[in-house]
């Protein structure tokens, strides 16, 4: 008798392909944990996770803390000592990028002891920042006065940009009912693919 055989029967499905299914899952499991991965000049990431609305309730206590924030390009000067970039934060994913969500939290300034390039790091870029909170300083953003979170920097991870909603392709994980508020399977009159009107922040201007 073979060890399939001997194993408990499910109804319906044979034997070879429970198999079949548990290789797929394992498959797909790996991919999606080798899909969020940290990049490794990001990590390990800091046991205690301070968030940005937590800091600037209280900067002088959280001074000196490790933390791991990411969000979109505001602004990038370039000085004779380094780079200063102004980021509109964003929540991040598993993997430490960015969502694309209009929500934010704030924005924070990141000090870079060395030259970015201005053109690489742009207005509407994902970045991901390691770094110590450094205090904060007051600036504007247009006409309003507004207290940013300092942090200095041990590294910047520049993400590849996105491709445009219209060019994504079928993506197996993507719900677009969830995305929709629409009840999973929905298909009633005038329906229509909700991913055709996926938002995409960062192809749209709505970043700025």
């Amino acid at each position: 008798m073979t060890r399939c055989s001997r194993a408990r029967s499910v109804p319906g499905i044979p034997c070879s392909g429970r198999v079949l299914r548990l290789a797929l899952l394992l498959i797909v499991g790996l991919g999606v944990a080798g899909c969020a991965s940290v990049p490794e000049r990001l990590g390990p990431l800091p046991d205690q996770r301070l968030d940005l609305a937590t800091v600037r309730a209280d900067v002088a206590a959280a001074a000196g803390a490790l933390v791991v924030w990411g969000g979109v390009v505001a602004g990038v000067e370039n000085t004779d000592d380094g780079t200063r970039l102004e980021i509109v934060a964003r929540p991040l994913g598993r993997d430490a990028r960015p969502r694309e969500t209009d929500v934010s939290p704030g924005r924070f300034r990141v000090w870079v002891d060395d030259f970015l390039e201005p053109r690489d790091h742009a207005p509407g870029r994902e970045v991901t920042v390691r770094g110590r909170i450094a205090g904060s300083e007051e600036g504007r953003i247009g006409e309003h006065v507004y207290e940013f979170v300092q942090l200095e920097a041990e590294a910047v991870h520049l993400w590849e940009r996105r491709p445009p909603p219209q060019d994504r392709r079928y993506d197996p994980w993507y719900d677009p009912w969830y995305h929709s508020g629409m009840p999973r399977g929905y298909y009633g009159p005038g329906w229509r693919h909700p991913r055709l009107l996926h938002h995409d922040p960062y192809h749209d201007g709505h970043f700025r």
